[in-house]
């Protein structure tokens, strides 16, 4: 079937149309409740989800806030980083992951991730640790700088988490905390333990894009922890527990009650959507697996819920082929994303000590090669056949060219 005789079809890489219009009686009556109450900040709304989400991930506490970026910024701030500590983390994320620690004064170190799941490595963490830290008096500090080594702060990128059993033994050794960030995995499960419950504090993001999204910006942190919880309430009311009892420097970080209701409707249906996100996923593997050229996602520990479905787009004969399949794509009505277009450690701001610089080939391999292929719960099969129909097509035009050029050169000899 030639380009001009196939039917036209327009695939975003998101879409919340379908989900919209299939509740959009539900959304509309909860926020005409929250009209209805008056109450748009704090108050009953708040504490329904925050109730809800402590039950459906089995923890104790849920903090709300205003943004997955504030509930970093808030569960880096209790931890009480001393001056000049260093944080390892991944080079493979949305900024936030790095610049919340450089916001706050400290070192991002990056440690590059795993080529099959794009989450941080922990044996080339523990390389670092072992080469670059030592432990004195039951801290880690940096051999040359003498700067100390606080915790790490992984990312569950894409929807599968990171592996918490070798970063929890990791950290056990070298006496550091963990900030998971769950902003794409919302879900998941590792080990028979939800995503986000599997670090000292888990920080979450409710963006709308996000497998459970709101209606604008908001976030939570979650911990078992008693303690923490505590400060991370007086933290994002202005340092206050009660009205003007102020304890210390705090932030306005707050979940509002419109956000809230939106949250309550959706949480209940948030497993069917990921189940829905694994059978699109089931549907590119089966469609894709045999293409040579292109290397599909893998899970290797625990649940993945895709947030993103994301291959690597192999160069063919040494050329790189990840913008060529994306302009493809593009002009047959499909649309793709990078996620993401650049290693963190590129960005010269996050380079904050010279001797604390790392490499991270893998990282930067795959920010040269993947792309992110439409993903959201509700694209229906032949959404996704086109896609990898036309997926198809694009290898099969470039295995010609390549060989008719191979006949040529050959032909001159």
């Amino acid at each position: 079937m030639n380009q001009q005789s196939k039917p036209a079809k327009n695939v975003p890489a998101f879409s919340l149309a379908r989900q919209v219009k299939n509740m959009r009686p539900q959304f509309t009556a909860a926020l005409e409740k929250v009209l209805d109450s008056q109450s748009f900040i704090g108050g009953g709304y708040i504490e329904t989800i925050e109730k809800q989400l402590a039950q459906y991930m089995r923890v104790k506490h849920v903090i709300s806030c205003n943004s997955g970026t504030d509930a970093l910024t808030m569960a880096l701030r209790v931890l009480e980083m001393p001056e000049n500590a260093i944080v390892l983390t991944t080079p493979f994320s949305f900024i936030a992951s790095s610049s919340e620690i450089v916001a706050l004064g400290a070192h991002p170190v990056f440690i590059d991730i795993e080529p099959d799941t794009y989450n941080i490595d922990p044996q080339i963490l523990e390389a670092w640790l072992q080469r670059e830290a030592l432990v004195k008096d039951g801290k880690t500090f940096h051999r040359t700088t003498g700067f100390p080594v606080v915790g790490m702060l992984p990312v569950d990128i894409f929807g599968q988490c990171a592996n918490y059993d070798a970063l929890h033994a990791i950290a056990k050794k070298w006496n550091l905390w963990i900030v998971e960030d769950c902003a794409q995995a919302l879900g998941a499960q590792f080990n028979g333990k939800m995503a986000g419950t599997l670090g000292t504090i888990g920080t979450i993001s409710f963006y709308p894009t996000k497998n459970l999204g709101a209606f604008g910006d908001a976030g939570c942190c979650v911990t078992d922890d008693d303690v923490l919880a505590e400060k991370l309430l007086t933290l994002r009311n202005h340092g206050r527990k009660r009205n003007y009892e102020y304890e210390s420097l705090g932030v306005n970080s707050r979940l509002d009650a419109f956000q809230a209701a939106i949250l309550s409707e959706k949480l209940p249906h948030l497993d069917r959507w990921n189940e829905q996100r694994r059978h699109v996923a089931q549907w590119y593997e089966e469609g894709l697996g045999h293409i040579p050229y292109i290397k599909l996602p893998r899970t290797k520990v625990g649940t993945h819920v895709y947030h993103q479905y994301s291959v690597i787009v192999e160069p063919l004969q040494g050329a790189p082929m990840r913008s060529k399949l994306e302009q493809h794509l593009a002009q047959c009505g499909i649309q793709t994303r990078l996620f993401y277009p650049q290693s963190l450690p590129d960005i010269a701001f996050l380079r904050t000590h010279q001797q604390l610089v790392t490499t991270c080939p893998v990282a930067d391999f795959t920010v040269r090669n993947i792309l992110s292929l439409p993903m959201w719960p509700e694209l229906e099969r032949d959404e996704v056949a086109y896609v990898i129909e036309n997926i198809r097509e694009f290898f099969q035009m470039q295995a010609s060219a390549y060989n008719r050029e191979k006949s040529c050169n050959t032909a001159a000899l």
